[in-house]
């Protein structure tokens, strides 16, 4: 698959994965934010997918160590696909809160993909 092919589904996937997480904040009904929870689930994986496609095009070898911004999303990965479904779940007050802190995170990592910083 060629670099554009990657990137694509992965800036696609970070755009799905966001419109999966806000209405499992702002709905009420639980058949309609068990959808979101699966759809938010497959994006994430997808997003992993294209983002380590994309390493392997820009030349980042697995022998090598990743460089720290790399790092810095693979965990706020981690910590979006995660926190995003459980804050959802658990927050009774404040929802709009947790998807301020999602969105946040999901800035951070656009930021120091970026920047490379």
């Amino acid at each position: 698959m060629s670099y554009e092919f990657y990137k694509v589904l992965h800036v696609f996937m970070v755009v799905l994965m966001v419109a999966a997480f806000a209405p499992q904040f702002v709905s009420t009904e639980a058949q309609n934010r068990k959808l979101f929870k699966i759809t938010s689930g497959i994006a994430s994986f997808l997003l992993f997918v294209g983002g380590m496609g994309l390493l392997a095009r820009i030349g980042v070898s697995h022998g090598e160590g990743w460089p720290l911004w790399v790092k810095v999303k693979v965990g706020l990965w981690v910590a979006v696909s995660a926190l995003g479904p459980i804050l959802a779940k658990r927050m009774k007050a404040n929802r709009l809160f947790g998807l301020g802190l999602i969105l946040a995170l999901i800035f951070i990592a656009i930021f120091s993909a970026v920047t490379k910083y």
